[in-house]
């Protein structure tokens, strides 16, 4: 078949296609092992809600077609690797920002790291991991990619394909949804703190004319005392009507929506929040936090009950 025929340094179409499916499952699976032994639980691990980490299988496809010449020297396999895993790794994280609006991870609190999106603990990590792919496991790999019936394989490719689109869209759609409900959040935040300071004002505006009006009341309550108390009494009328009309029903509206927002579910959302433990928001971090909290506090009630 024709992709069978199309060649890359050495590897078909074909070949490419279920290697990048194959090591997406297997990065997947250690990112999964990885984090249960260090977190005591399971997570999902990904972009995707599919069992695939797609930068693993793009990972290990680019090394493995541009270092192949050089198998014979691991030294030069490792540095290589590194480097070049490395900086696929930074080109992701800065595109996945650009585009999202959103870090995704973060390496701030490790040593030797560029703003974040990589370091040099995780760049010996990736040139390690490389050496064991390339000379312990890509051979069985591959092995295994050829041992596939032709016609079987290419309808398990098409298959995957399709899952893959309809995954990445649903998650691509699902972040842009957080961000517009982050932005929500923000603008009913800003409108309450400003209700806030109106309501404050207008309450000192008050007190500052009440302290007047007093004073008058004062100078006058030896003239006329019922008449002072006719005055003070209509003063602490004005006084309840003006907190009355400031607390209002719009505070109450935003309050509540306010509070559905961050309490709204969304299964691809929480996902994400909890596969990406450094995830925040660019411009919304304190929103996103909130909703990040509410998660949390949603799982401790489901934990203690079960």
């Amino acid at each position: 078949m024709f992709y069978e025929k199309i060649d890359i340094l050495g590897f078909s179409l074909y070949e490419m296609c279920l290697l990048f499916i194959v090591w997406s499952f297997i990065g997947w699976a250690i990112e999964v092992c990885a984090h249960a032994l260090k977190m005591g639980e399971y997570s999902n691990r990904g972009f995707l809600s599919m069992p695939i980490c797609p930068i693993y299988g793009f990972g290990v496809l680019i090394i493995t077609i541009l270092l192949h010449p050089f198998m014979d020297i691991p030294i030069l396999m490792f540095i290589c690797s590194s480097l070049i895993c490395t900086a696929f790794e930074l080109f992701v994280g800065v595109t996945m920002k650009m585009i999202f609006h959103n870090v995704w991870w973060d390496y701030s609190d490790e040593h030797f790291n560029f703003k974040g999106y990589i370091c040099l603990k995780t760049s010996i990590l990736w040139g390690m991991g490389c050496l064991i792919v390339e000379y312990c496991a890509e051979p069985q790999i591959e092995w295994l990619v050829d041992s596939i019936p032709t016609t079987a394989g290419t309808v398990f490719i098409g298959v995957m394909g399709v899952l893959i689109i309809i995954d990445c869209s649903n998650s691509v759609a699902a972040v842009y949804k957080l961000n517009l409900r982050l932005k929500e959040i923000s603008e009913i935040s800003e409108k309450m703190y400003n209700s806030s300071q109106k309501l404050g004002k207008a309450l000192a505006d008050t007190a500052l004319t009440a302290v007047d009006k007093g004073s008058e009341a004062a100078a006058a309550i030896y003239v006329k005392r019922m008449e002072g108390e006719e005055k003070a009494a209509e003063l602490r009328n004005d006084i309840k009507e003006n907190i009355t009309d400031m607390k209002d029903e719009t505070v109450e509206k935003l309050r509540a929506r306010y509070d559905a927002l961050v309490a709204f579910s969304d299964k691809n959302v929480e996902r994400m929040i909890k596969a990406f433990p450094s995830m925040h928001s660019v411009k919304y971090r304190k929103e996103f936090e909130n909703i990040r909290a509410k998660l949390r506090e949603r799982a401790s009630e489901r934990k203690d009950r079960a």
